[in-house]
């Protein structure tokens, strides 16, 4: 057996490139569909693509889970022929344009079955931002998709709605492609099944003010691919508070994020502590807002909140599942 950091290193270094810069990397399929027009969405696929190197792994998506074994050796051999049911190969690549051909095979399980060669094409990415509001993050994420992919604005009705307009409408060379959706009256312009990644920065605590976290979450649920990402930053309440507060602190605990995701159908992948503040003790008499950048209290302990900055925040990733 050898590891794929073992199989590379077997391969010589592409210079100038063998494929495209966009190939380059490691990807989860969602589905296969074959020349013959069958299309396989029981297998999880990974696959991985380096300047001259191509390594398709196909497992099923329910396998046995034998972290915790050390060795095939230490497997039983019902486990053992579980394992083996995993297909794949490594190869060489090239690419002529339009194809992606393979030389040099090393296959797991016979290679046959995948005669054809494969056809990839660029597709871009189909993007949801929910209540962009001021557009603090729009100005990041709509250049990096306005001619790779689809931007699609999710601001609820209300005042921010008008505001987002006329922040668009300030710079049409760089928001022009930006799909502007009224929410919950256009969501359904947004096909089912057809976006890749859901984000929503702080904004979950105000739909569980406003009582409306069920239903926004399952719009979510519906307009998400299978595989498609839910991404959530909000401000954390530590789990030993009253749940109590969530209703007006703006502050929420992540069991209470989950509980609504997962409710919603989604599973919950992990957190990452990038946004994460130590110095905010989440009890604010006059909740989030006493902090930086809204500052309720005005000149009041200014410079002392100014000093413990923003708020304390969750950052959490969501999976709609493959079936």
């Amino acid at each position: 057996m050898m590891t794929l950091g073992e199989i590379a290193r077997t391969r010589p270094f592409a210079k100038p490139l063998a494929v495209p810069p966009w190939t380059l990397g490691c990807f989860h399929r969602r589905c296969i569909t074959f020349a013959t027009g069958v299309e396989d969405t029981s297998t999880r696929v990974i696959w991985i693509q380096s300047h001259g190197l191509t390594a398709d792994l196909r497992l099923p998506l329910v396998r046995p889970d034998v972290r915790a074994r050390g060795s095939l050796a230490a497997c039983s051999p019902g486990e053992r022929a579980e394992l083996a049911r995993g297909e794949g190969f490594v190869a060489s690549t090239s690419w002529d344009g339009a194809l992606m051909h393979w030389d040099a095979f090393a296959a797991f399980q016979p290679y046959e079955k995948w005669p054809e060669p494969g056809r990839l094409e660029r597709v871009g990415t189909c993007l949801v931002e929910w209540a962009p509001s001021g557009g603090w993050y729009t100005e990041i994420l709509a250049p990096l998709l306005r001619d790779k992919g689809s931007f699609y604005a999710l601001q609820p009705t209300g005042r921010y709605l008008d505001g987002y307009k006329k922040f668009l409408a300030e710079k049409p060379q760089a928001y022009d492609k930006v799909k502007l959706v009224a929410y919950p009256e256009e969501a359904a312009g947004i096909p089912a099944d057809s976006v890749d990644t859901v984000l929503t920065f702080r904004n979950v605590h105000n739909m569980v003010m406003g009582g409306s976290e069920d239903a926004t979450f399952k719009a979510f649920f519906a307009m998400l691919k299978p595989g498609g990402t839910l991404g959530i930053v909000d401000h954390r309440l530590p789990e030993d508070r009253d749940t109590a507060l969530e209703k007006s602190s703006g502050y929420l605990k992540v069991s209470t994020i989950r509980r609504i995701a997962e409710g919603a159908g989604f599973e919950y992948v992990g957190a990452s502590e990038v946004n994460a503040n130590p110095k905010d003790t989440a009890d604010w008499e006059k909740g989030v807002w006493t902090l930086p950048p809204t500052l309720r209290n005005g000149e009041v302990d200014r410079a002392k909140y100014l000093a413990i900055g923003e708020s304390d925040r969750m950052t959490l990733k969501f999976r709609k599942p493959l079936k």
